[in-house]
């Protein structure tokens, strides 16, 4: 209300014209409310751009992770997984381009997880 009689005299002075008020009331209020709107939908955007980023950052380094501890792996093992997880190749296909039976290949598969589950597992005790 101040401010719309602050307004209203500034602009008009003394002029006996209540209407005039009313819609000096009305889009004071109107332009108060498009403000909170605007710093609302800045707000947020700045939260959800910090979660974004916080997202990013995390799978950055989850992935970081993996690759380490996949570098740890025997290149055989590393090689059968990779192709495993990166074709849609069967055991079987993997096991003639490796040159060896499908059990070898499900067996190091297998072995080759664990390894992983327990490197992945124990970097998060540390």
């Amino acid at each position: 209300m101040q401010e719309s009689f602050v307004r209203y005299l500034e602009h008009y002075g003394q002029e006996d014209t209540p209407s005039l008020l009313y819609t000096i009331a009305r889009n004071t209020f109107f332009d108060h409310v498009r403000r909170q709107k605007r710093s609302a939908l800045i707000e947020n955007d700045q939260r959800e751009s910090y979660i974004d980023q916080d997202r990013v950052l995390m799978a950055r380094e989850e992935y970081r992770r993996v690759l380490l501890a996949l570098q740890k792996l025997e290149e055989d093992e590393r090689d059968i997984l990779s192709l495993i997880l990166s074709s849609d190749l069967s055991y079987r296909e993997i096991a003639t381009i490796a040159g060896i039976s499908e059990a070898n290949v499900k067996v190091k598969v297998h072995r080759a997880r664990l390894k992983l589950r327990k490197m992945l597992e124990g970097d998060e005790n540390e």
